[in-house]
């Protein structure tokens, strides 16, 4: 793992610089100054970043001049935030590609717990509600529909009318607390006659799923009808072993409120868990789970999860936090990381952040948990999911 050290007065170019880096795998100590007679020793910094905008010329002129101008690792003046990315893919090539193309591709589109959560402390990782786009072996497979799945709407018309074809879409709904239905009526490829929307849920969990669906959009919460929408969305409810074409998936029993399913789906590149609300506690009853123990539930989802590729989890609250919070139905980022590292999971990618949750926040969380796999000598890879990130298997 590369090491940066990042330099800037101006808190909103730290915060998206580290994150930038962080994305790409590098560890990062972000400072607002230069002090002089601090020299980084390039056994453990690889590069240093220093924003040209807010720290003056003379400033690093003095910094290089009291070490005598013996700087043994790189210095790099980086220019503004519409260059961010930019700078970040020049230095180093990314652990996750921001971009891809392939046969199996994952898209995060709303990656907030809650509450959507709009404004400059969350525009760097998002403040949408849950929804997850999986392009895999030819299927469009949706997970869940918060407020992210509107701009997941508007993206896959674009690519309709490129492609001149008509959308065949699974919707998979892990239950139904409102920022995992929310975006539904805001779906546009919902309101294409021509398209074909199937919407599923865990029959364990979902009970009568088309009726609350369609009670979000009564007229008196919402101008349209689900059953007036033009393509005339197909509501399942299914078994606990399921298809999606050839994409085979399993729904399995979360830890949360009201019941709550998550799902793996097995792909042509390998597995994908999505795990959006569960929360894992040490307290002898599985919360929300009456004929299920902590260890119980805690094994289970180790095996379920054993060996996937990559796994989304709720990872709401800190360990410090959960006390105060336990039953709520969401996990302890330290407690997530420990079940993944004994699954033998081979990338973390940390969900539904917390509404109160910054985008400084997020970027200390993952370096936290980074360290503690470091320390534990877990191999695996850690990552915050980020709305607009693209990963292809």
């Amino acid at each position: 793992m590369k090491n940066a050290i990042i330099v800037s007065s101006d808190a909103t170019w730290r915060t998206v610089m580290e994150g930038t880096l962080l994305a790409r795998g590098w560890q990062v100590a972000s400072v607002e100054t230069l002090s002089p007679g601090d020299q980084p020793a390039p056994e453990s910094v690889h590069a240093v970043v220093v924003d040209s905008a807010s720290i003056e010329a003379s400033a690093v002129a003095a910094w290089l001049g009291a070490m005598g101008a013996d700087l043994k690792v790189p210095l790099i003046m980086a220019p503004g935030l519409k260059q961010v990315e930019a700078l970040a893919e020049a230095i180093d090539v990314p652990t996750t590609p921001i971009k891809a193309s392939g046969d199996v591709i994952l898209r995060f589109w709303g990656v907030r717990g809650s509450i959507p959560t709009p404004g400059p402390n969350t525009v760097f990782y998002g403040g949408n509600t849950s929804c997850v786009e999986l392009d895999a072996d030819g299927q469009i497979i949706i997970l869940d529909a918060g407020s992210g799945i509107r701009g997941l709407g508007n993206s896959l018309m674009a690519r309709a009318a490129a492609s001149k074809k008509k959308l065949d879409i699974h919707l998979l709904i892990t239950h139904t607390h409102w920022d995992h239905i929310q975006g539904l009526p805001f779906f546009v490829p919902a309101y294409i006659p021509t398209n074909h929307l199937r919407v599923v849920g865990y029959k364990a969990v979902c009970h009568h799923l088309a009726e609350v669906l369609a009670k979000q959009m009564d007229s008196a919460y919402f101008p349209v009808a689900m059953e007036d929408m033009p393509s005339h969305p197909d509501v399942e409810e299914v078994d606990d072993h399921f298809n999606c074409g050839p994409v085979q998936v399993v729904a399995f029993f979360t830890n949360h409120p009201g019941r709550c399913a998550g799902f793996r789906l097995e792909t042509s590149a390998g597995s994908i868990v999505y795990m959006s609300d569960n929360e894992l506690n040490h307290h002898g009853q599985a919360t929300h789970l009456p004929r299920e123990t902590s260890e119980h539930l805690y094994q289970r989802l180790v095996d379920t999860i054993k060996g996937t590729r990559i796994l989304i989890h709720d990872a709401q609250y800190t360990l410090a936090e959960y006390d105060s919070k336990i039953g709520w139905g969401h996990s302890a980022i330290e407690d997530v990381i420990e079940m993944a590292a004994a699954a033998e999971v081979e990338h973390l990618y940390l969900f539904h952040h917390d509404p109160t949750r910054s985008d400084a926040d997020i970027n200390r969380i993952v370096q936290q948990c980074r360290a503690t796999a470091r320390e534990k000598g877990w191999t695996m890879l850690i990552d915050a999911a980020r709305e607009g990130t693209e990963i292809a298997l």
